[in-house]
Order: structure tokens, then sequence, then C-alpha cells
């Protein structure tokens, strides 16, 4: 069962392929759909709605299994921001085990694969909570496996998922003077040939998300008020754009390109003149070159689309590595947590802080910054000692 695009059509180029069993004998079947979307619902409902039988192959790899198990079973039922969870998951697993086929999974290799996203020697490290997001996707895939006979027996048995707590406060939060070097740095440098930098002046400037900045358009910018509002979240996990002949992105529509911010909040923060006046340059810079850019997106690059999670954070350490600042595994979500952090230590409301990062809750908020309210509360104490 598979999705797949037509080039050679313009008018329903989805086909949704897939098998059937009639009379104990294997039938291909197809079908057409206008869009993507339209043809991996089919694909998702198929079982349900037509009572046909899937008939899988024997040779079928982890990861088109995991792409079909998600398209079958998850699709129907979960949001799109969940969605963009299980199509991580999807990477890693095509990563790591490549072509790897279903009927191949051990109980060792699978181990192995957890232990290499753990850490995979090479400076890339996950935390308990994220071993345990992606153990839960695999893991039910593998056992639908197991239903569908791919499996002769469960690979998940006594499978153990480390003790790693986490990233350090070191790699997760910048300290003041770190933060305002790296600020005026980016105040300095960020330009529109520099947009990867740019983004990271946004990040520091508003605490926002990767996916939030990407999604940034002209109109969420109020240059009379200096304020950015922040409604929406780039879709760059599952949405991979096609190129027409020319070399040009082929714009999906708005429902595609755009997703919900993460907790669906939606918010107006004020921020620095300073930061106004360099999106201000990167939006004229845009209307001058006049670039492929249907939504207006802040930070779309020339005949492309905003710069990737990869690229923030290779600018990022640029940036550090330009400034003298040493922080290993420090990434772009670092700078989230800095901004929050810097905040809170200048004396701004805890609740303030919360609802301008966008948290669910100002519990969140609390369990994130506790080392920040550690500190004030030896500072307050210190004072109290001294004025007594």
């Amino acid at each position: 069962m598979s999705v797949y695009k037509r080039r050679d059509r313009k008018k329903k180029p989805w086909i949704f392929e897939y098998k059937v069993e009639k009379d104990g004998r294997p039938l291909a079947r197809k079908k057409s759909f206008a869009t993507q979307k339209e043809a991996k619902f089919a694909a998702a409902n198929f079982i349900v709605e037509h009572g046909g039988t899937v008939i899988l192959d024997d040779d079928i790899t982890f990861v088109d299994y995991f792409e079909t198990w998600v398209e079958t079973y998850k699709l129907p039922n979960i949001s799109d921001n969940t969605l963009t969870k299980y199509a991580t998951s999807r990477n890693t697993i095509k990563k790591y085990f490549k072509s790897t086929k279903v009927k191949d999974i051990t109980r060792t290799t699978y181990q192995q694969f957890i232990n290499w996203y753990i850490d995979d020697k090479k400076g890339h490290q996950h935390s308990k909570q994220s071993v345990e997001k992606l153990h839960s996707h695999a893991s039910q895939c593998l056992e639908s496996a197991v239903i569908d006979k791919l499996l002769t027996e469960n690979p998940l048995v006594k499978v153990t998922l480390g003790d790693t707590d986490g990233k350090t406060e070191e790699e997760k939060f910048l300290e003041t003077d770190e933060f305002e070097k790296l600020r005026d740095y980016c105040n300095q440098n960020a330009n529109y040939n520099r947009l990867s930098l740019a983004m990271v002046q946004f990040a520091i400037y508003t605490g926002c998300r990767v996916s939030e900045i990407m999604a940034i358009t002209w109109d969420d910018i109020d240059e009379k008020k200096n304020t950015v509002h922040i409604n929406k979240s780039f879709n760059y996990h599952t949405w991979k754009p096609e190129r027409d002949e020319e070399n040009n992105i082929i714009w999906a529509d708005k429902e595609t390109v755009f997703l919900p911010t993460k907790n669906h909040e939606i918010r107006t923060l004020d921020v620095s003149p300073v930061l106004i006046a360099s999106v201000h340059e990167l939006i004229q810079h845009q209307k001058i070159n006049a670039i492929n850019n249907p939504y207006h997106l802040v930070f779309c690059q020339p005949q492309d689309t905003p710069p990737t999670d990869n690229a923030v954070n290779g600018a990022l350490k640029r940036a550090m590595d330009n400034t003298g600042i040493v922080r290993p595994g420090f990434t772009f979500h670092g700078l989230r947590h800095s901004h929050g952090s810097y905040l809170i230590s200048k004396g701004i409301d805890m609740k303030y802080v919360s609802k301008r990062l966008g948290h669910k809750s100002l519990a969140i908020t609390l369990k994130i910054y506790t080392h920040v309210l550690d500190s004030l509360k030896k500072q307050e104490a210190e004072k109290a000692v001294n004025v007594l």
C-alpha cells in the first residue's frame, strides 16, 4: 500500500495504490486524488471503509511499514501537530535502519537502535523523555507487525531505555552575560544575506519556537506598535515541497504549509525596536527583489523555503564560536529557555513570562526555570540577612 505522485498528470496526480484479496488472490487497485492529503486519508481509512485486506509484502522495510501503520491506524485520529511527532520518529527510524526489513528486526538490533538514539557517540544525545516518545511510536508499530505476522515474536521484550535525565542546565541556558553578548553579535551581523542568523536574533528577542519563527509573515509584524503576532507554525516536519522544471518551489495550500502553534495559543509579543528594524530590512529586501514567496514569509530564502532547523543550529554555533561562548550541546531551542531565564533574572513576573512563551500552564514554566528561582531565592535571602 502506498501513496505517490504521478508527474505526468495535471488532474488528480496523487495515487493511492493498494491490494485486496479476492478468491484467495491478491489484486492490485489504484485510486486518484487531487491532493496528497486526500490520498493519504483514503489510505488511512481503507481497511475500515472498504473492508479490504491489505496484502503486506514480507520484505517490506521497517520505515515503509511504519509509514503504512501511521497512515492506517493513526492518521484518522490525530492532530496535525501530533502527526509531526510521528514524522520525526519516522525520520529517525529511516536514518538508522535505512533499508532494513521488518522481519529482520530482533531484540538485539532494536536495543542497539535505542542505545544509538540515546547517544550516537558523535555529539548527539537525547533525553529520557525523547527516548520514551520514540520507543512508544516504534514499539506500537512493531507490535502491529507481530499481529500482521511479519514478525514471529515481539522484539521488545525487556528492552531498556537508559536513564538519561535530559540536558543539563549548561546545555539548556545561557548565562546573562553570554545571552547579552550573543544578542549584540546578532544585532551587528544579522541581515538578509545571513537569514539563519536573523532567525537566531528573532529567537533571542521573542523566545519563539523555531517552527513559529519560520511561519512569521509580513502582516504579523506591527512596526508602529513594536509587536509581533504569533499565530501559526511552519509545517517543516511533514511538508516536503516539490519544484517545477525551473527549480522553483511549488507552494502547497495554506492548510498544508501552516499548522497551529504547539498549544494552539495565539499571542502578541512586545519586542525591541532593534528587532523591528531588522525585520523591516528583511521585508523590504523581499519586496524589492520579488522572490517566490506567496505567503509573505519574513524568513524566506530566495527560491526556497525558510532556513532549516539544521541551518539555524549551524548559524547559532558559528555565532557562539565567534563570541567565545562555549556551551557543548546547546541548540537553537536553548535560546527559548535562555529568553525566559534572562527575563526572570531581570525581575520580570513569572506569569508574564509563561504567557509570553506560550506555555500551557504556569506549572510548566515553574518546572523549567526552577534553577533561576532557586538563585533568586538565595539572592533575596542574602539581602534579608544584610538588612537585619
